[in-house]
């Protein structure tokens, strides 16, 4: 259910990012960003590892996590509308770019780690709350779980990092003409 969500998301915030999002953020901003795109080839997959895995972290994050979860779609999604409006104006452009995201093999793994981020969050924060109305302790089993749906999610980043990085290198050509 979190990864349909997910993706909801993404759809919902690239629209919005696509038309009202040059409004707020300019250009100069999304080349920065488009530069930083390109030298992630330099940098290598644990780059892309690590950057994501803070990500993934502040998700796991009893209570709170669920709001980092948003935000971090709500910011991909809507970054992602303006990019590809800023650079190729076509609303083509920002359904084959939605499709990259979320249907790639990166993405896809990329995705479902961060869902079970949330999903261990989610699950310990209703266990914490069930815990505080039942006047009992969290259990060893609740932690366990959140620790495993944790874990989970960094081993699917990790594999997700090294396939975004071996489609970016065997895409590359294709890249740079889109985001040049």
């Amino acid at each position: 259910m979190i990864y349909v969500i997910e993706l909801l998301i993404l759809v919902f915030l690239s629209i919005m990012g696509f038309y009202v999002g040059p409004l707020f953020i300019g250009q100069s901003i999304i080349g920065s960003l488009r530069n930083e795109l390109i030298s992630t080839v330099d940098l290598g997959p644990n780059y892309i590892f690590l950057h994501n895995l803070e990500i993934d972290t502040l998700m796991a994050i009893p209570v709170i996590g669920p709001f980092f979860f948003v935000l971090a779609l709500a910011m991909t999604g809507f970054i992602l509308g303006v990019y590809v409006a800023y650079a190729i104006n076509s609303i083509i452009g920002l359904v084959l770019s939605l499709f990259i995201t979320m249907f790639f093999p990166h993405g896809i793994i990329e995705l479902l780690a961060y869902a079970f981020s949330t999903t261990g969050s989610l699950t310990f924060t209703r266990d914490i709350i069930n815990a505080l109305r039942r006047g009992r302790h969290i259990s060893r089993g609740d932690i366990t779980a959140l620790i495993i749906y944790y874990l989970i999610s960094v081993v699917l980043l990790y594999i997700a990092a090294n396939v975004e990085y071996f489609e970016i290198i065997t895409l590359k050509g294709l890249i740079s003409r889109i985001i040049s």
